[in-house]
């Protein structure tokens, strides 16, 4: 009896090293394989067992010996068994692979005498390597939901703009009442978002990225804006997200540039500042609608209101990363809100 205990002792503790040597070697970049249940949909069996390999095999991802390959085991490998599906020469045993599960044959392996702890160890490595796996499943699954919810998003987007162009009108003859945007960049990314002039002929763009009403009171900003004024134009003002406290100077730059396109025959109409997201500019939709309110309210009677930030609080809307600027479908039903508003579309 004591030279059988002895030996067993001897066999266990060469199955330790290989066991320890197998997996320093297996830990880096193996694939994850299923756990709960064969992916082969074939039900597992929770076993917890050593074994020894006494050929060279190869480790699988489900439990199917034709299924693909996880990598190979020489012979004399002590591997950590986990569960089981069948028996004989058609069993497969759930084995630890590094930091993956696999399936080897079963045909293949001899147990090894293990002792109480030595169980308890080997049943923990597979625990802590199968919840290992689930969380990289679970990982994976999240990311390709987000994947698909962005690509379902930019679907929408997309249909926004189709939309937005298949209802543009015939081209406007000189004179005729062109329409004239003029503000900063969300006008330039809106402008961008619908296909700008080429798109809407009879439309102009006047948008000064980051412009403010320091640039909107130079005169290159009046000259850029008056070079398409005919009598019938349609100005439409959307300045203001970028110094909102700065209301008192618009309405003063706005009333006196109203003045003289009115005489010129256009009609001028202030959109008021659309709402923001969270940023780290400290825009706040309080200062945003105190803007739009002190401009509504004394700007003159004969600049026409339009009301964007109301449309875009009631309609939803989506903001860039920055939390200021608005993703392609917002722009895209800003456009469509503005031109229905003035009768072009």
């Amino acid at each position: 009896m004591e030279k059988r205990v002895k030996i067993r002792k001897t066999v266990f503790g060469g199955a330790i090293a290989r066991i320890c040597c197998l997996a320093l070697c297996l830990c880096l970049g193996l694939s994850i394989s299923m756990t709960a249940q064969a992916a082969s949909g074939k039900k597992v069996t929770p076993v917890t067992m050593a074994a020894v390999v006494g050929e060279e095999k190869t480790v699988t991802q489900q439990a199917d010996k034709t299924s693909a390959a996880l990598g190979i085991l020489p012979a004399g490998t002590t591997v950590n068994v986990c569960g089981q599906t069948g028996s004989g020469k058609s069993g497969m045993y759930q084995i630890v692979y590094g930091n993956a599960i696999g399936y080897i044959t079963q045909t293949a392996c001899q147990p090894v005498c293990v002792d109480v702890a030595m169980t308890a160890a080997l049943a923990a490595q597979a625990e802590a390597v199968k919840q290992q796996v689930a969380q990289a499943q679970a990982a994976a699954a999240a990311l390709a939901a987000q994947q698909a919810a962005l690509a379902q998003q930019a679907a929408v987007q997309q249909a926004a703009l189709d939309q937005a162009q298949a209802e543009q009108k015939a081209p406007l003859p000189a004179g005729s009442g062109n329409v004239i945007f003029v503000g900063d960049s969300r006008t330039g990314q809106m402008a961008n978002a619908v296909g700008g002039t080429a798109a809407w002929p009879g439309t102009a763009f006047v948008a000064c990225f980051g412009g403010g009403v320091d640039w909107l009171s130079t005169a290159q900003a009046k000259k850029d804006v008056d070079q398409y004024v005919t009598p019938g134009s349609v100005i439409i003002l959307n300045y203001g997200v970028n110094d909102l406290s700065r209301h008192n100077d618009y309405i003063t730059t706005i009333n006196r540039y109203a003045q003289d396109w009115i005489s010129k025959g256009a009609t001028v109409y202030f959109a008021s500042v659309g709402p923001v997201g969270e940023n780290e500019y400290g825009k706040r939709n309080w200062a945003v609608e105190y803007f739009n309110n002190q401009l509504n309210n004394r700007l003159d009677a004969r600049i026409g209101r339009l009301n964007l930030y109301v449309f875009l609080t009631g309609s939803g809307y989506t903001t860039q990363a920055d939390g200021l600027h608005y993703d392609g479908a917002t722009y895209a039903a800003m456009f469509r809100f503005l031109m229905q508003s003035i009768g072009r579309i």
